[in-house]
This record gives structure tokens, C-alpha cells and sequence, in this order.
């Protein structure tokens, strides 16, 4: 009975870490045509405004619903109550939200350095109007642990938005501002499309919630939502906040050292936002859905799903964050044409590793409503990344606000190891964990490096053969990571079995070297 619940619940895990994989596929892939489209200048300019819609999707897609599901999962008897406050005080939040957003445009866009912006930042709007009904309708359902709702509504909202910013970038290749406002329009109506589809299904509660005010309940959900729910979002969209300090000064810092061409750098600095997304992806996903199960477990099943959680999720973002980093020119050159700045993207990419372990790490802690300290955990690194970035940039450039954005990461991960409980800090350490992994991301990174020096001998580095080497060094690399995470048993045979496939390599390879 204990197996098959453990296997439910990570069977419904990987429904959203899947739909969250394709979710980030498409918003990372969409940005290689748009990038091709309107060049290093267009892209700047639809990126500039960008963080204000990752934020906010940060907490349509993972920190909110998170939020609502636990509160739900937590609190069966008034679930129907806490529902119907939970809607009220979303369109509450969207209605002062777009109102803000639409009111502060001009001030915003002035304060990234550009005021042409301000179209762009006004259209985002509408989004933030729709997002706190949509993430609250995605944690309703996520608290019955429905993950189906959730899934096709982010990829459906995902799909419309990028169609829509595919034919912007078409049409209005050469009028860049108007084509980022279109874009960017994409959002709200992406939103609308998501939030239709999840009223088409059923609502886990049998008696459908009607808005009505209930000033204690509201008050109550409020302050738990600024005390645990807040933390949670923002930590959700960590790298986004980075990139939010990137737009208020990258720009502007570069223009003060007489770089030339500054708005087409931080275009090329740009490009590795959605690289390094795809690497904490898998970590922020996997960990979406434990809240509402850590919170009905006992203390030997708890920390049993915190291990097995962290251990995975590590494996997963460092295997990508390193294999990216150091296959970082061909990534470059197949994505974005050339492989300017690849050391600026490939310092990063690697920042990932981090922040993926932070944001574990706080919902692991929010699960046992441990995480309290983890603010100032967040507001150093956000001080941090910006005294960094005013530091580093002027001599270095955008390799600066790279590693202004690792140094950043590293200083939250270590805040956050700290905060956390014994049991989180000897999960590290069990077995040499951290050890095995460190090695085997060491050999991973010097196998794709040899690749490269390999492929130089056969042609030049072009997007055809960026393209043979992308692929065929990835497939090598994955064995490779499989194999020596086999032998040198980095996981344990519970952790491998939860893996994509990890259940036929036990079947195939035996479990006698995957038990730790």
C-alpha cells in the first residue's frame, strides 16, 4: 500500500513536471525565431519588458497554486469557504494589479532606460488582470492532486502565446516596438484561452463556490498568502528576478562605459535566460506538487520524499546547467546564429545549479512551515546580484552580469543551506551524494569539452555541424551521466525508478550497483 501511494503520487508528479518540460521547451524554442527574426536589437527590446510577464507567470504557474493547493490540502473541512475566499481575494489581486501596472508604465519603462517601452509594459496588463484567477483555478485542482487541468491548461496557454508572438515577430519584423507590444499582448490572451479550459473541468468541490465576503476569512488568507505564498512565488521566479535587476541596469550601466552597440549586448546576454529555464525546470517542477502530500504524511514518509526529491531534482538541473555550459558555442551558433559571448552564457547557464537547489529547498521548508528566514535569504541575493552587477559590469561587460547572476545564485544557495533543517543538510551529504555528483558533472564537463575539440578536426563550427554535434555530444552525454551514476551508485534504486526511463535501466543494468 505504501509503494503504490509513492507511486501515485510521483506518477502525478511527472504529469506536471512533463507539461512544465514542454511549457519551457516552447518558451525557450519560440525565442530562437524570434531572435532569427528580428535580430539581437528587437530581441533587447521584447526582452527588457519580459521579466515583468515571467514574474508574474512564476506565480501563475508554480508559486500561487502551490500556495492554494496546500491550503486546501491542509484544511478539508473548510475547503468550500477557503475556496470561495481564495477566488474573491484572485480577482481582487488582478483587478489592483493591472490597474498598477497600466498607471506606473511610463515610470517603469523610463526606469529600464528606454521610455518607448511603455506600450509594451502597459499591454501586460490584461495578464496580470487574469493570472491570479488562473493560478488560484490551477491550485484548486492541484490540492485534489488533479494534475490533468493543470498540464493542458499550460500548454495550451503556452501554444497560443507563442503563436501569437511567432506572427508578431512575422509581420512586424522591421517595427520593433509595436512588434514587442504585440507580443507581449500574447500573454493575456494565451491567459484567457488557459482559464476557459480549466472551467471546462469539474472543480474538485462538489457545491460550486459563490463569491460572497467574508471579511475574517479573506484577512486571514491574505496575510498566510504574504507570509508563505509570496515567498513561495518569488522564489519560484528567482532567476526571473535576476533578470528584472538585469533590465533596470545591465542597459543603462553599459551606456554609462561607452560600450558600443549596448542595446544589441544585452540582447546576446539575453539569450541565456531561456537556456538557464530549462535547466531548473525539472527541479521546480518536480517539486510543484509535494506540498499538498508532505503535509499529509508522517515524519518517516516526509523525510523519505524530501531525499528522494532533492537528490533527483540536484541530478537532473546539474546534469543540464554543466552539459549546457560546456557544449555552450554550439548551443549558441544552432540557436542564435553565432557563438558571440558563449563564456558570458555558459557562466549563466551554471547558475541554474543553484537556484534550482534553492527553490527545492524553500518548498521543502514551506512544507513544514519552516521557511520564515529564507526572506532574507532572497532579499540579500536580490541586493547582492545588484551591487555585483554595478561592480562587475563597467570592466567586464555582460561576462560581468553573468557572473554578477552566479555569484548571486551561489550566495542564496548557501543562505538557504543554513536555514534548513538537519535532515535537508545531511541529505547532501548521505553517502557521499554531493561528492559522486561533483565528480561525475567534473567528467561530464571535460567529456563534452574533448567532443569539441574532436569535432573541430572534421569542419568549422557552423549551424549545420552545430547541429550534428548538439545531438549526437547530448545522446553521448546521457550515457555517459547513466552509467557512471550507475556505478558509482549517486542514487538509490527508489530515486532511479522515478526517473524518465530509470526503471528500464534497472532492468536492464540490475539494481545491484543503483542501492546506496
Amino acid at each position: 500500500m505504501k509503494n503504490k501511494g509513492m507511486s501515485l503520487f510521483f506518477a502525478e508528479t511527472w504529469v506536471l513536471t512533463i507539461s512544465s518540460l514542454i511549457t519551457k521547451i516552447l518558451s525557450a524554442l519560440y525565442r530562437i525565431p524570434l531572435q532569427n527574426l528580428v535580430g539581437n536589437l528587437g530581441f533587447f527590446i521584447y526582452q527588457q519588458v519580459y521579466p515583468l510577464y515571467g514574474l508574474c507567470t512564476a506565480i501563475a504557474l508554480s508559486g500561487l497554486p502551490m500556495f492554494v493547493s496546500q491550503v486546501l490540502a491542509e484544511d478539508k473541512v473548510n475547503q468550500a469557504q477557503n475556496q470561495r475566499h481564495l477566488l474573491q481575494g484572485a480577482l481582487v489581486l488582478g483587478i489592483l494589479g493591472a490597474l498598477l501596472l497600466k498607471l506606473a508604465a511610463p515610470q517603469i519603462a523610463s526606469g529600464m532606460g528606454d521610455p518607448s517601452l511603455t506600450p509594451l509594459v502597459a499591454v501586460l496588463s490584461w495578464f496580470y488582470l487574469l493570472a491570479p484567477l488562473e493560478a488560484v483555478l490551477r491550485g484548486i485542482y492541484q490540492s485534489d492532486l488533479q494534475m490533468l487541468p493543470t498540464a493542458i491548461s499550460q500548454v495550451s496557454e503556452q501554444i497560443i502565446r507563442v503563436l501569437i508572438i511567432i506572427i508578431a515577430a512575422i509581420c512586424l519584423s522591421s517595427r520593433d516596438y509595436l512588434m514587442g507590444t504585440w507580443a507581449h499582448a500574447g500573454a493575456a490572451i494565451g491567459a484567457a484561452g488557459a482559464i476557459i479550459i480549466l472551467l471546462g473541468f469539474h472543480l474538485p468541490i462538489s457545491a460550486k463556490p459563490q463569491l460572497q465576503l467574508k471579511k475574517a476569512g479573506n484577512s486571514h488568507l491574505l496575510r498566510r498568502f504574504l507570509s508563505e505564498g509570496l515567498l513561495l512565488s518569488l522564489f519560484s521566479g528567482v532567476l526571473v528576478l535576476f533578470q528584472a535587476i538585469d533590465s533596470f541596469t545591465v542597459f543603462k550601466i553599459l551606456q554609462a562605459a561607452f560600450y558600443q552597440h549596448a542595446q544589441e549586448l544585452k540582447g546576446i546576454y539575453d539569450r541565456a535566460q531561456p537556456l538557464a529555464q530549462l535547466a531548473i525546470v525539472l527541479a521546480v517542477s518536480l517539486a510543484t506538487t509535494i506540498l499538498p502530500q508532505l503535509s499529509q504524511s508522517d515524519q518517516d514518509k516526509q523525510a523519505e520524499l524530501k531525499n528522494i526529491t532533492l537528490h533527483v531534482a540536484l541530478v537532473l538541473a546539474a546534469s543540464c546547467a554543466v552539459g549546457m555550459a560546456a557544449l555552450m558555442p554550439q548551443i549558441n551558433t544552432l540557436f542564435f546564429k553565432d557563438a558571440q559571448q558563449s563564456w558570458s552564457l555558459a557562466v549563466y547557464v551554471l547558475a541554474a545549479f543553484f537556484i534550482a537547489y534553492a527553490i527545492v529547498i524553500n518548498t521543502l521548508m514551506q512544507a513544514q512551515h519552516q521557511q520564515q528566514q529564507n526572506w532574507l535569504a532572497l532579499l540579500l541575493a536580490v541586493i547582492s546580484k545588484w551591487l555585483l552587477n554595478s561592480v562587475l559590469i563597467p570592466p567586464l561587460g555582460i561576462f560581468g552580469a553573468s557572473s554578477a547572476t552566479l555569484l548571486a545564485s551561489i550566495i542564496l544557495a548557501v543562505l538557504l543551506y543554513f536555514n534548513s533543517d538537519q535532515s535537508l543538510r545531511q541529505g547532501l551529504f548521505k553517502k557521499h551524494f554531493l561528492l559522486k555528483l561533483s565528480l561525475v558533472m567534473l567528467l561530464l564537463f571535460t567529456f563534452v569539452k574533448i567532443m569539441s575539440i574532436f569535432w573541430r578536426f572534421f569542419a568549422p563550427l557552423s549551424r549545420l555541424s552545430a547541429l550534428w554535434e548538439v545531438s549526437v555530444t547530448i545522446i553521448c552525454s546521457v550515457i555517459l551521466v547513466v552509467i557512471l551514476s550507475y556505478r558509482w551508485q549517486l542514487l538509490t534504486g527508489q530515486e532511479w525508478k522515478i526517473l524518465p526511463g530509470g526503471q528500464r535501466i534497472l532492468q536492464k543494468l540490475g539494481e545491484k550497483h543503483a542501492l546506496r
